[in-house]
């Protein structure tokens, strides 16, 4: 009779240490479930000085670090970016898709920028504005060994603020698939 009753305490304790396990993990791989709207939302403010902005006149610049070709990462952002950019619907919003690989031709940033929509801007830089612009933005991007044509990089979204004569870094949406409706909500936010 108490061999039972043991066996029944440890199918019990088993039973839940298997449910407090998947739970966890749950929790750790997914944090918007449990941090709400800012989960994978930092807030970061620091002035910039980008050269390809200098005659931007809207309020927001929406800012995404990639490569043409990215199939996993920068095509599926691109197309989320787009839903966010026509879900706003307005003119003070600028959206610009910066190449890290500068072993591509310049004008296929541009080309790939305007494939998910019209209004976008895609930008080239050579290496060294490149590490000009990961140096002040802290970008860490790296080639793949095995690839010359392949990047390993974040797929970070940057939301900058135009202030007196530059853009303000305002957030940083590291979370993937971004959350549409937080950056939705904070752009609509900043342009009252």
């Amino acid at each position: 009779m108490i061999y039972n009753t043991m066996s029944l305490y440890k199918k019990i304790f088993g039973y839940s240490l298997i449910l407090f396990s998947f739970v966890f993990i749950i929790l750790i791989g997914m944090p918007q479930l449990y941090q709400g709207s800012s989960a994978g939302k930092i807030d970061k403010e620091a002035q910039l000085h980008l050269d390809f902005l200098e005659k931007e006149d809207s309020k927001l610049v929406l800012l995404y670090f990639g490569y043409v070709g990215c199939e996993t990462i920068c095509t599926p952002s691109m197309s989320e970016i787009n839903e966010i950019y026509t879900k706003v619907k307005n003119e003070n919003i600028a959206v610009y898709f910066v190449n890290l690989l500068s072993s591509q031709e310049k004008d296929m940033p541009d080309i790939f920028a305007k494939h998910f929509n019209k209004n976008f801007h895609g930008i080239y830089l050579d290496t060294l504005g490149l590490e000009k612009l990961s140096t002040q933005m802290r970008i860490a991007y790296t080639k793949s060994p095995s690839n010359e044509f392949d990047i390993n990089h974040a797929g970070h979204l940057y939301l900058l603020l135009k202030n007196e004569k530059n853009y303000l870094q305002k957030y940083i949406y590291t979370t993937r698939p971004f959350n549409i409706k937080t950056i939705i909500e904070d752009i609509q936010h900043l342009l009252k």
